[in-house]
């Protein structure tokens, strides 16, 4: 009988350190999306080339470790594909077509079963998301994505810094430029849905090494650029671009642009240029999900629960076809200095993008909200009236606004669902049921006081 082989070795691969933030992305921006590696096997593997792995010819190395070792480096991309097998299998047994519906994000379809398919339509009316650049300095840039599935249209809606939002402080305000830091991602949706009367679903976090590996991972941007663009946005540093139409701006010159300002320019001149390269990035985001969340996979951000990879690629492929269809935009909230919406402006904003006026944003059945204006003339009127509201179980919408002193209270409202809160709301603030005025112009809330003279704040106990 011939002696028994002996043992083959097994390979040992050198354990990978977990990476602390993202790697710098490759500059090429020649519009090829990179090639992926191969494992020794042959398979396919994102983003892992060969030489981070190390092959050891080891006589001694049979351990159940290196076994189990061996299990967990098998290629993620045949994980995948596995389990999309299996999905497959299981759908095509039901007849139905995959869900792939994010938390919050409003339900979106997706269709990926099979090369060519396009990104399917969203569910419902419009889905809104918000997305916030953060800077290394920790300044941020916000913008609501916002696709309107019955109206076939895109929007990047740009939000300046300065919108005030509810906030938990006393006075309870704070801005969307602050939000992210005071609120929360969580807080921030939910002040942003209360200001601006429709609901927002999601929040992408888009950090500026994120920003950059995305643009990369696209082959790079095109944007009319306004200025020229350096190195760290400082003057004296390496030029990454110049100014002039339709300048492909690598991932680094991307994020150079976004965050620029330039003395003397304010920051809506910088969310400006946030804007263009918002709106350049969704134009150049392939329509195919497939494709789409393989570059979203390959930025390696770590996303909001709200908006995973699957909801935020299936978000930007829909996005992007609509761009193709030439039916993509993108603008600026106006916002009044103080914070504030303006109510003409803004309220038509809202209907058009938003999915109508702030009454038919809001439920009938939801605390109805409140906007105050001062014309009493009188420094504690408002702050005692904001009061008043919280305590009478309604929502209170920062403002601020000042008016000129009138001598009559006035609590308008536009919809007669809202008519039994604005005459409650006047028995709270001691002001006659005539102060109580159906109107017909947009409001940034169900019901807007304008305080008068009239109106007399409660004395202290």
């Amino acid at each position: 009988v011939a002696p028994p082989r002996p043992p083959v070795p097994r390979p040992a691969a050198a354990e990978p350190a977990a990476p602390a933030r993202p790697a710098a992305p490759s500059e090429q921006v020649g519009g090829a999306r990179p090639a992926r590696a191969r494992t020794a096997a042959g398979g396919a593997e994102d983003g892992y080339p060969t030489d981070e792995f190390t092959f050891v010819d080891d006589e001694a190395e049979k351990s159940e470790d290196v076994i189990d070792w061996l299990k967990f480096a098998e290629s993620r991309s045949e994980v995948r594909a596995e389990r999309r097998r299996k999905l497959r299998t299981r759908l095509i047994g039901a007849g139905v077509v995959l869900a792939l519906a994010a938390a919050g994000t409003g339900g979106y379809l997706w269709l990926t079963g099979g090369d060519g398919k396009s990104a399917a339509g969203a569910a419902g009316p419009r889905q809104v998301n918000v997305v916030h650049l953060r800077d290394l300095q920790g300044k941020v840039s916000s913008a609501l994505l916002v696709n309107d599935a019955s109206g076939r249209k895109g929007t990047v809606l740009l939000l300046p810094d300065t919108l005030r939002l509810p906030g938990p402080g006393d006075p309870p305000v704070t801005t969307i430029g602050q939000a992210m830091d005071t609120l929360g991602a969580s807080g921030t949706r939910d002040g942003l849905t209360t200001v601006l009367g429709a609901p927002v679903a999601g929040t992408w976090r888009l950090d500026t090494p994120y920003l950059e590996l995305l643009v990369a991972q696209l082959g790079g941007v095109r944007v009319d650029t306004n200025a020229e663009v350096h190195d760290g946005g400082k003057p004296d540093g390496k030029v990454l671009a110049a100014a002039g139409k339709n300048t492909l701006l690598s991932g680094k010159a991307a994020v150079a642009y976004a965050t620029l300002q330039n003395g003397g320019e304010n920051r809506d001149a910088q969310l400006a240029r946030f804007g263009q390269v918002m709106d350049a990035v969704v134009r150049t985001m392939p329509v195919e999900f497939k494709e789409a969340k393989d570059d979203v996979h390959r930025m390696n951000a770590v996303l909001d629960p709200s908006l995973p990879e699957d909801a935020l690629a299936g978000v930007l492929a829909q996005m992007a076809q609509l761009a193709k269809d030439g039916r993509f935009g993108t603008s600026a909230l106006t916002v009044k200095p103080d914070g504030s919406l303006d109510e003409a402006t803004a309220g038509q904003q809202v209907k058009e993008v938003l999915g109508g006026t702030v009454k038919a944003a809001t439920s009938g059945d939801a605390p109805a909200r409140v906007s105050l204006l001062d014309a009493t003339g009188n420094d504690q009127a408002a702050a005692a009236a904001q009061v008043q509201v919280v305590n009478a179980g309604l929502t209170f919408v920062p403002g601020g606004a000042k008016g000129t002193p009138q001598p009559a209270s006035e609590i308008r409202y536009t919809d007669d669902a809202r008519q039994a809160a604005a005459k409650s709301l006047a028995t709270s603030l001691n002001l006659p049921e005539t102060a109580v005025k159906k109107v017909t112009d947009a409001q940034n809330a169900d019901l807007v006081v304008v305080l008068g003279k009239d109106y007399a704040p409660p004395k202290a106990q």
